[in-house]
């Protein structure tokens, strides 16, 4: 083949989207900075499979917004998408009992 016929195949269409990752998530992935970030994904992704580029254990409890609107995991991207992931916080009551002084 040559060249230029190589250079007229098309990479399959994808998508850019922001995330934006709660402080826990962060820090199960280490070394990827903090702040939103951009990715690309394939055309016609979930976040279901966002979760899995991001390499985010599927079975994770967490709250996803797309655009500011809550999404389910089948919800599907659109290019300027952007994506919050939260996970659920730990401790709370307890903590704020035993800090409480009379």
């Amino acid at each position: 083949m040559s060249r230029f016929h190589d250079a007229s195949r098309t990479e399959a269409p994808a998508v850019s989207v922001t995330v934006l990752l709660s402080a826990a998530l962060r820090r199960r992935r280490p070394g990827n900075g903090e702040g939103p970030q951009s990715h690309r994904i394939r055309a016609g992704a979930t976040l279901d499979d966002l979760l899995a580029a991001l390499g985010i254990d599927p079975t994770i409890d967490l709250t996803a917004a797309i655009d500011g609107e809550l999404a389910a995991r089948d919800t599907p991207l659109h290019d300027g998408a952007e994506v919050i992931l939260l996970a659920p916080m730990e401790g709370g009551s307890e903590a704020s009992a035993v800090n409480r002084q009379p």
